[in-house]
């Protein structure tokens, strides 16, 4: 579900839909935003990101890139150079050559920048896909591995809390082996415990959906609390937060509802919560945009987030795609806004959906607001997105019809089917 005409109600906090956002503070220079639009139109991971936002997004890149053959014309250097991207769109050194040749043609044929610069704006407010490279990514940094982050785990002291929290952070997860999940949730709660927000504030819960308690013994050193939901299948992930939430002991005012692959800043966990200081803030997205890391910059970051120690996974190091308005990956809500509308919609099964109808209800039952933070995907192998038919896993059901009347996050399963 694109959200072109915001069908989920939430409140946008950025002024305008722009390159220039908390990824490029300083806007972009015309020669990167052409090369970024090169990168796009031809590199698979774009499409295999997110099918719907490459389908809405396509054209537009193709729009920026007809502009280049009156850029490149009598200049068959650039040409070469353009097409050599066009085959290999992860070659960096390619991407930089071109970036070189169009910072001058750019600069020496004006009225041809003009024309790209007006298909290039036109872009930028449209596309629900776009791309980042920092100055400094490496395309092959040191792996970082389970091995490496669990020996780090052993060095991590344990948290001394009391009291009721303020704040619940749930992060499902499922991994059956060699998905990188498990090396993923691993870097997420490594940053969750490098927080600002005093730990008497907040507990971690991590909620793994398996036939059995997999990784129960690694992840133990992490959290406060971990809750198995005994499954077999695809992954249930809306049945997977509810009993995250359900069976963790004591009544958390707000929740963080946080995907296993993302990688927080320090601060993250105090600017979020300090959100809700407004009574009449039902719930909020921190993120405009997300940045889903290539390999290589999930590395780099993690090992500078978790190992080194800096407060936040540094951009200079990263490349990815930055997917707008994306409606999953991080949701924070009351606790009792979340039992009003039944928690997640159980019957959603596999990849896709049940992000969107969380939104669609939550927003019907208090204001909902989207922020502009940045907010770091770490990679992982991808999931089928779409039945062996073409159509999404969960298009049978109806958006915004789940109430949770009949019980949710129950540890018996999950419900999966609601009455008429």
């Amino acid at each position: 579900m694109l959200r072109t005409e915001n069908p989920m109600n939430v409140r946008p906090t950025r002024v305008d839909r722009a390159a220039q956002s908390v990824y490029r503070p300083e806007g972009s220079v015309l020669a990167d935003r052409l090369t970024s639009y090169a990168v796009l139109a031809h590199d698979p991971a774009v499409r295999i990101v997110a099918l719907d936002y490459w389908l809405h997004s396509e054209p537009y890149y193709r729009r920026v890139l007809d502009t280049l053959t009156d850029l490149t014309e009598g200049e068959p250097a650039a040409r070469a150079a353009v097409r050599e991207l066009f085959d290999r769109p992860d070659d960096i050194r390619a991407e930089l050559r071109v970036q070189r040749m169009l910072t001058r043609l750019t600069a020496t044929r004006p009225e041809a920048a003009r024309a790209a610069a007006d298909a290039v704006r036109e872009a930028d407010g449209n596309v629900y896909i776009d791309y980042l490279r920092g100055p400094q990514y490496v395309p092959a940094p040191a792996p970082v591995t389970v091995a490496g982050l669990r020996e780090q785990t052993r060095q991590v002291p344990p948290r001394s809390v009391g009291g009721e929290p303020e704040l619940l952070v749930v992060v499902p997860l499922m991994d059956r082996g060699g998905t990188g999940r498990l090396r993923n949730v691993l870097a997420c709660l490594l940053a969750l415990r490098d927080q600002t927000l005093p730990a008497s504030r907040y507990r971690v819960t991590v909620a793994e959906f398996d036939t059995e308690p997999r990784w129960e013994q690694v992840l133990r050193p992490l959290v406060d609390h971990y809750v198995h939901a005994s499954a077999q299948g695809p992954f249930n992930k809306s049945w997977t937060v509810n009993v995250g939430v359900r069976h963790t002991p004591g009544n958390a005012p707000v929740l963080c509802l946080l995907d296993a692959d993302i990688l927080a800043d320090r601060d993250f966990l105090r600017r979020n919560l300090a959100r809700f200081a407004d009574r009449s803030h039902a719930a909020h997205l921190p993120h405009t945009e997300m940045l889903s890391l290539d390999v290589p910059a999930s590395d780099a970051v993690i090992a500078q987030r978790c190992r080194v120690g800096r407060p936040e996974a540094p951009l200079g190091l990263a490349r990815g795609l930055l997917l707008r308005d994306v409606p999953g990956a991080c949701l924070w809500l009351r606790r009792s806004v979340f039992d009003e509308v039944g928690g997640l919609d159980e019957r959603y099964l596999g990849w896709g959906g049940e992000d969107e109808d969380m939104l669609v209800r939550t927003a019907r039952a208090g204001s909902t607001v989207q922020y502009d933070d940045v907010l770091a995907h770490l990679a992982h192998a991808r999931p089928a997105m779409r039945r062996d038919d073409g159509e999404p896993f969960n298009a049978h059901l109806t958006v915004g019809s789940w109430t949770g009347a009949t019980g949710y996050g129950a540890l018996a399963g999950p419900v999966t089917a609601v009455p008429a």
